[in-house]
């Protein structure tokens, strides 16, 4: 069952741009781009509470992302729990990047804890944030110009994704045309991981990032057809199916092939094509439509989330399980296409008249393995 772990899900991650097409596998030709990723996470911490396994496995959803969504021979590396220190992370930068020349791509991916804090007081008050370092033993923040710093010394094209408290506070430092950064959430704003009682869990942008390239239809992720997703194609889409925080890309328009769609992209998806229509308000009720194809027999739960003063108020959830009914469970669904409308009172909405809907489905007859197809934002 999803449930709110807590505030700072830091992802920082790396996104592909400009990458060509006629890239091939093994030992790189002279002139031939290498690509090269880093995806790291962290989730034992010494000031910050511990996030069990949820940056790691948002690190596992990135190397697959990497390695099913870029051309042949992306060399991809994985990080777990550390570096802990500004040092150790340039040092690992270094190694995994060294060697890039400046036709070549660098992705880099970190998923931990992002801090806030002030300083000055009243006109001279100065607003800080930082990624936390830490590996359990030891741990160091770094703001946006360090990473910025790391980062410079890379030749070629790099790109930067933040799924983090705060992690839109990186986008002033990441400007030029070297750049690509995408972030989860807004300069100010939380970002949230789900977790399952079963044990399971990862951050919720991370997530989406991963259903946006692999569920959705071919003209929902690649609306031109040329078989690559765009960052700002991704950009589209993802802010479809995601509405728990503020997701920034930047250059949010930008064109540029940024990942491979191939062929065979879904394994392991249970419901694809998801698009919701026009919301309808009357008689004090809002009438949420949409579409979606089930792939296989999935049990399918909605819940509505109240916005209150702090931000999405998980206590106060209402569930309902999807009116399909398949012998006596109610919420498992038969494969095939469904069309849905989820009627969600006034009262739902909360003081502020913002609701978070999120779409949940499980495996099996006993619903194994929860996990959150969609969050999206409804209001009054």
């Amino acid at each position: 069952m999803s449930r709110k772990l807590r505030k700072g899900a830091a992802i920082f991650a790396a996104l592909l741009m400009l990458i060509p097409a006629a890239h091939s596998g093994g030992e790189a030709d002279v002139g031939t781009p290498v690509i090269r990723c880093l995806s790291i996470g962290m989730d034992r911490f010494i000031t910050q509470e511990d996030t069990g396994r949820c940056s790691g496995r948002n690190a596992e959803i990135m190397e697959k992302i990497f390695t099913a969504f870029l051309p042949e021979g992306a060399r991809v590396t994985r990080r777990e729990n550390g570096p802990g220190t500004a040092e150790e992370l340039e040092k690992l930068i270094r190694d995994v990047f060294g060697g890039a020349a400046e036709e070549d791509v660098s992705f880099l991916y970190l998923s931990t804890h992002g801090v806030i804090w002030e300083e000055g007081e009243n006109s001279e008050k100065t607003i800080h944030t930082a990624l936390i370092l830490s590996d359990g033993e030891q741990e160091e923040a770094i703001e946006p110009q360090d990473l910025r710093e790391m980062l410079d010394v890379v030749p070629g094209k790099k790109a930067v994704i933040l799924d983090a408290c705060y992690s839109g506070s990186f986008l002033k430092s990441f400007g030029g045309n070297e750049y690509r950064i995408i972030t989860s959430c807004g300069a100010e704003e939380e970002s949230f991981f789900w977790t399952t009682e079963e044990g399971g869990g990862a951050g919720y942008f991370t997530t989406a990032l991963e259903s946006a390239l692999r569920t959705s239809d071919p003209d929902q992720i690649d609306p031109d057809g040329n078989g690559w997703v765009s960052l700002g194609e991704l950009a589209e889409r993802t802010k479809e199916i995601y509405g728990a925080a503020d997701a920034r890309f930047q250059p949010e328009k930008d064109g540029n092939p940024l990942f491979l769609l191939p062929a065979e992209r879904r394994d392991g998806a249970r419901i694809t094509g998801l698009i919701f229509g026009e919301n309808e308000e009357s008689g004090g009720q809002i009438t949420v439509s949409f579409q979606f194809r089930a792939e296989e027999k999935v049990k399918l739960e909605y819940r509505i989330i109240p916005e209150g003063a702090d931000g999405w108020d998980f206590r106060q959830e209402v569930r309902m399980p999807d009116r399909e009914k398949t012998g006596r469970t109610r919420g498992l669904l038969t494969p095939g296409d469904k069309e849905r409308q989820i009627r969600i009172p006034a009262q739902a909405l909360g003081k502020r008249g913002r609701a978070l809907l999120q779409i949940l489905s499980s495996g099996g007859l006993r619903g194994q393995d929860t996990r959150p197809e969609c969050t999206r934002v409804i209001e009054e």
